[in-house]
């Protein structure tokens, strides 16, 4: 459990509420005019909500909270967090809050939040939702035709739902929404806020420049950096997060776009787009989507060994901890451990590090202000699993909630699921199977020659969130979904295309290149990909006519509203959600923080 071990939840709760009040002691500013802020709601069961949410600011004298549901005082509290466990199964609960003063005044209402609890709590929050399914639908099994656009507006609902039953889409989604409850369930709020502070602080790189969050916000791409390939260390400006951080190179020194955090801890089986971090088990051992307490496999040894002998096998986080022992021993993301006896020896070094500044926040999170690198990998796992972002319009819709979609999602939707032969691979509530499969995608960069496996295919990403997780592929090679969708329908056209017409120059990272220094960022890459895709055809039994699909332009716009329709709004930068996960711009414990701005001096 994330908790497992630590204070009890109550009595931390109570310390934060007493140092929150003790912050505002000598503030002035009146009760009457402010409002609690930032009020988030989480789903946890079918009868429990949990609340948080931040204090008036500037305001003195608080006493407690009221809380209310539907409009209807259910609670009292002295803390900035509650447990709404009297809430109805199945339901859509809207919740809010108000201060009140020593001398019962109260403050205006909070913002409000609107979740929908589960229907019961019978799943036990196990399978994330991933399956595997041979074949695809057709649609003209359920529509009567195989035409998505010659299917009358009125007759969409009906021949839509034919489609999702026959796949499997609502038992998937409960099970994928039960997994998430799951984890909420077994949030440590003082362990998460030791996880940001630490995801935030460049005191663990080796030149105190880069932090995890320099390639992982929560305000940009899902937590990633919208870079085609991500700069980590050497900076020219330490604090850039996104467009415009550079480190002078032509050519960046890390190799791969970084990936979206978001909903990371919804992977059962693997981590890392090669997946170098995974569990020791065969595919055909594997029950797709379901918690394994299989070994961990790392490319470590010493890693492997730690997390199999001090991470119990039951312990959710254990792949986020895992995968957090390697960015931090990436040269060119964090620092470079060739100097130490061993990597996991530099891990220890920079764990001992950290200034005295940071036990208060240890003590509060573990019991005790001891430091080691396996508990900034539980802090920083903790906070990545936080980032769960799976209400979208797209499964209201599956719940019945038939006008959240438009004319043109809906007919996406249809298309994706028969015609378009995308449910091949991206299957199920979490859109993706955890495995690695084609098709080829174009390579660029510092690993754009034979990278990942012998075929150059990764780990396939989940589509949720899909619609602000640009730019797309291992490589970041496509900067929107029509793009990608376009790749889809001619393989081979798509890379001649690729590298015929130099796009590596039109994606916004490299748009300021020369064409020669373009063709430097793609190096040997292009004749690497080429061949090895005509290999790859000549090997193969399908002929063209099996292999281009042809989408037609208003084909790929189709597929290209569906897809933005997967994701959640609250996992938009400016979003309570978002808000939440990024810490006080004050430097941090040590003054090491990442105050990200943009590449215009825009706070992030």
């Amino acid at each position: 459990m994330f908790g497992q071990g630590h204070q009890s939840g109550l009595a931390k709760l109570c310390y934060a509420s007493l140092f929150s009040a003790a912050l505002f002691a000598n503030a002035s500013t009146s009760i009457e005019t402010s409002a609690p802020t930032e009020l988030i709601a989480k789903v946890r069961t079918s009868t429990e909500v949990g609340l948080s949410w931040q204090a008036p600011e500037g305001v003195s004298g608080i006493r407690a909270y009221r809380v209310f549901r539907d409009g209807q005082r259910i609670g009292r509290t002295a803390m900035t967090f509650f447990v709404d466990s009297t809430a109805s199964p199945g339901v859509e609960h809207t919740y809010h809050v108000q201060a009140v003063a020593r001398d019962k005044v109260t403050s205006l209402s909070s913002n409000s939040d609107t979740v929908k609890t589960l229907a019961h709590d019978n799943n036990d929050g196990l399978r994330n939702g991933s399956v595997i399914r041979i074949g695809i639908e057709r649609l003209s099994d359920h529509c009567g035709s195989n035409d998505v656009t010659a299917i009358a507006d009125d007759a969409l609902n009906d021949c839509l739902d034919k489609v999702l039953d026959s796949a499997g889409i609502a038992p998937q989604l409960e099970n994928l929404q039960a997994y998430v409850a799951r984890y909420r369930r077994q949030e440590d709020r003082e362990l998460i806020e030791l996880g940001k502070r630490l995801f935030f602080s460049k005191a663990l790189s080796q030149n105190h420049d880069t932090s995890c969050a320099s390639c992982h916000h929560p305000a940009e791409s899902c937590g990633s950096d919208g870079l085609s390939l991500s700069i980590g260390v050497n900076a020219e400006n330490p604090d850039v997060m996104g467009l415009g951080r550079t480190d002078g190179s032509t050519v960046p020194a890390v190799g791969r776009t970084s990936p979206a955090v978001c909903n990371s801890a919804l992977w059962v089986g693997s981590m890392f787009w090669d997946q170098r971090v995974k569990l020791r088990q065969a595919n055909r051992d594997s029950d797709v989507g379901l918690v394994s307490t299989a070994p961990i496999q790392t490319p470590e040894l010493d890693v492997t060994r730690a997390m199999n002998e001090q991470v119990d096998a039951n312990d959710p986080l254990r792949l986020l901890m895992a995968q957090a022992h390697f960015p931090i021993t990436a040269a060119a993301e964090m620092g470079d451990p060739s100097g130490f006896e061993s990597p996991q020896a530099y891990r220890e070094f920079i764990a001992a590090r950290l200034s005295t500044q940071w036990k208060p926040l240890f003590e509060k999170a573990f019991g005790d202000d001891s430091v080691s690198f396996m508990r900034i990998a539980r802090a920083m796992s903790a906070y990545q699993a936080s980032f769960m972002f799976i209400d979208n319009p797209f499964f209201d819709y599956v719940q019945g909630e038939h006008d959240k979609l438009t004319a043109d999602e809906k007919r996406g939707a249809l298309f994706f699921y028969t015609g378009a032969g995308c449910a091949n691979c991206h299957d199920g509530a979490m859109f993706t199977p955890e495995r690695t499969r084609g098709p080829l995608y174009p390579q660029i960069g510092a690993h754009g020659v034979a990278d990942g496996n012998a075929k150059n295919q990764f780990r396939m990403p989940s589509l949720l969130n899909v619609g602000i997780t640009a730019p797309y592929g291992d490589k970041g090679v496509f900067a929107s979904l029509e793009r990608v969708i376009e790749h889809y329908s001619d393989v081979t056209g798509s890379l001649e295309r690729f590298y015929g017409e130099k796009e590596t120059c039109q994606l916004p990272q490299f748009q300021h290149l020369s064409e020669s220094q373009c063709d430097e960022v793609v190096g040997e890459a292009g004749t690497f990909v080429l061949d090895l895709n005509a290999q790859n055809r000549a090997d193969s039994d399908r002929g063209d006519d099996a292999i281009i699909r042809g989408f037609s332009s208003q084909e790929v716009q189709l597929l290209a509203a569906f897809l933005r329709s997967l994701t959640d709004p609250e996992a938009i930068a400016g979003s309570n959600e978002i808000k939440a996960l990024i810490p006080p711009r004050d430097g941090g414990p040590d003054g090491h923080q990442f105050d990200a701005v943009d590449n215009e001096g825009n706070a992030l």
